[in-house]
């Protein structure tokens, strides 16, 4: 009993040690010069939530990620200036802390907790979100954390639970809305196994309450929203906006997309839809492992996708790699792929600047072919590995 004992407060112990070491790491890139014009966007919301509130803030500007306005409400009141900028740069610090812990919990349901810190070491000390959050200044770690959360709970038949991370995911940036499809589809499964509506009512409510919760304060009906995120949508009309996918691969960056959208549009359909079946099989493993498919369908199979996409699959894998030493491997090149499509995307948008001869080495016109080619290899290798029933996890506690 006392050697257990001791075994867990070391285990958190370490876990507390890696939430230093993560916070530290943060901390000392911050002042990186990072998407400038981002910083200046995000800080004119900021601005605008402290002087015309939420009620009034969509009459005098516009925002595609209203969940995050209110945390960068109080930057706007409280600071202003390289202060305001540099806080609008950490504002994912404390999403990226927090997805460690959760992270940990998933991973301690399918391994040991010792082996399960392999989870939050994996995404704290991962060079692209490292380079996506405090380097960039993007809150891409806000809407991952919900949508981890939205998967968990799910996998817990939290059904109310998951509607409304859902939709709080959509809100805080749209395309982390995309596990919508997952939550839908477990509770219309459930539905016809138990015979019981009671799933998705609960995911229903639970989502509409979510969605007057973030939107009513701010008078953001869901007909003006969905307009928002269309005409976002159409408005980079390009064949990749610097994500390593296929189009990144064949049609290069930044070309004009034309009738390859719809193209793009008709495989991301099918691959949603792949995406999805695995879910005939419930587990906690397979529901992590799908919401990495349908990141992976988003990122690698439409035109007009942007290079941090990916970034909610560092964070859904990374318990799925701490049990599997396979995925461990690939995992760990997908990280190495997605770094350097980072690093190029800062280098073409950004002031940013590192060792010459890195920035040399991933601006190279070949660099984007290999680079292409290690997300995909990855990506279809990691699904092999996952549709298989190597991973198991302990039975989650069934929520409602």
């Amino acid at each position: 009993m006392r050697i257990d004992r001791t075994r867990t407060i070391l285990v958190w112990l370490a876990l507390a040690v890696l939430l230093a070491a993560g916070l530290a790491i943060r901390l000392a890139v911050l002042d990186t010069k990072g998407h400038y014009g981002d910083a200046l966007v995000i800080g004119r919301w900021a601005d605008n939530m402290a002087r015309y509130g939420p009620w009034d803030f969509y009459r005098h500007d516009g925002a595609l990620y209203p969940a995050l306005l209110y945390a960068y409400w109080p930057i706007g009141v409280l600071l202003d200036g390289a202060a305001q900028a540099r806080a609008i740069k950490g504002a994912s610090i404390p999403f990226d802390l927090a997805i460690a812990v959760v992270v940990y919990l998933a991973a301690r349901r399918m391994v040991g907790p010792g082996r399960a810190l392999i989870a939050p070491g994996l995404y704290l000390l991962n060079p692209a979100v490292l380079l996506a959050g405090p380097v960039w200044g993007q809150v891409d770690a806000a809407g991952t954390l919900a949508y981890l959360l939205a998967l968990l709970a799910v996998a817990g038949r939290r059904f109310a639970a998951a509607g409304a991370l859902a939709v709080v995911a959509l809100l805080i940036k749209p395309q982390f809305g995309l596990v919508l499809l997952p939550v839908a589809v477990v509770a219309i499964l459930t539905w016809r196994a138990t015979h019981s509506r009671a799933p998705i009512v609960r995911a229903l409510l639970g989502g509409a309450a979510a969605y007057v919760v973030v939107a009513l304060p701010l008078r953001l009906d869901p007909i003006s929203y969905l307009g928002r995120v269309i005409g976002a949508g159409s408005f980079k009309e390009m064949s990749s906006a610097n994500a390593a996918n296929i189009w990144g691969l064949f049609a290069g960056y930044k070309h004009p997309d034309g009738g390859l959208v719809y193209i793009g549009g008709v495989l991301l359909l099918l691959g949603l839809t792949a995406a999805l079946l695995p879910l005939l099989r419930q587990d906690l493993p397979m529901i992590l492992a799908v919401g990495a498919f349908v990141i992976f369908a988003f990122y690698f199979l439409p035109t007009r996708v942007h290079e941090r996409y990916l970034f909610p699959a560092m964070a859904v894998l990374a318990p799925l790699a701490a049990a599997n030493w396979s995925v461990l491997g690939a995992y760990v090149l997908m990280t190495a792929g997605f770094a350097a499509s980072m690093l190029y995307a800062l280098v073409d948008t950004t002031p940013f600047t590192f060792w010459p001869w890195l920035e040399d080495l991933v601006t190279l016109p070949v660099a984007r072919i290999w680079i292409s080619l290690t997300l995909i290899a990855t990506a279809a290798t990691l699904v092999l590995l996952l549709v298989q029933p190597r991973i198991r996890s302990t039975p989650m506690v069934e929520g409602e």
